[in-house]
């Protein structure tokens, strides 16, 4: 390993993508909290009805109990299942060359295998952030882009990576492997 770069063919499976996709939408985005909220809101009004002890109550109770767990069921399973697919798609049960990424004094330079582009380039001040995961590094260097880091596929240790990324990106490196 050179000090000064470090190299990663990325090749990914569907597992990782699956647990990234879960992580950028649960974790980061925190999309759980509209519908935890939309449920808490439709059970709070079930139990006002079935409290109200009123002709039709527990029918009604049951109506908004039923939309109230059923809705946030079907968008996280429609999540899922959209997440199943695109992993399908991008042909991941076996492990795929996906794109090379070589970090470096400069930044972060990203060349994609699946579609025909330039390599991209985005300087270490404007990469967003990075998270150390059980499995893998996300590196984003957008709001909306990441490139996933599996461990043990550059070609340096995975701790001298962390600490590359750390020392370029500092206070951005988020260590989900720490031990509490």
């Amino acid at each position: 390993m050179s000090n000064t770069q470090i190299t990663v063919p990325v090749r990914l499976d569907a597992k990782t993508f699956k647990r990234f996709s879960r992580f950028d939408t649960f974790v980061l985005r925190r999309r759980w909290v509209r519908p935890a909220a939309f449920a808490l809101i439709l059970l709070a009004f079930a139990l006002v009805a079935l409290l109200s002890g009123k002709a039709q109550s527990g029918l009604i109770a049951a109506v908004l109990l039923a939309v109230g767990l059923g809705l946030p069921l079907v968008y996280v399973g429609t999540f899922l299942s959209q997440v199943n697919l695109q992993a399908q798609r991008l042909k991941l049960d076996t492990p795929r060359l996906v794109y090379t990424v070589t970090l470096d004094f400069d930044g972060v330079h990203v060349v994609n295998h699946l579609k025909k582009e330039d390599a991209q380039t985005v300087k270490w001040a404007d990469a967003r952030a990075a998270y150390r995961k059980r499995g893998c590094f996300y590196l984003y260097l957008s709001p909306v882009r990441a490139c996933l880091l599996p461990f043990g596929q550059a070609d340096a240790p995975d701790d001298a990576v962390w600490a590359y990324l750390q020392r370029h990106m500092g206070e951005k490196c988020h260590d989900g492997m720490k031990k509490p």
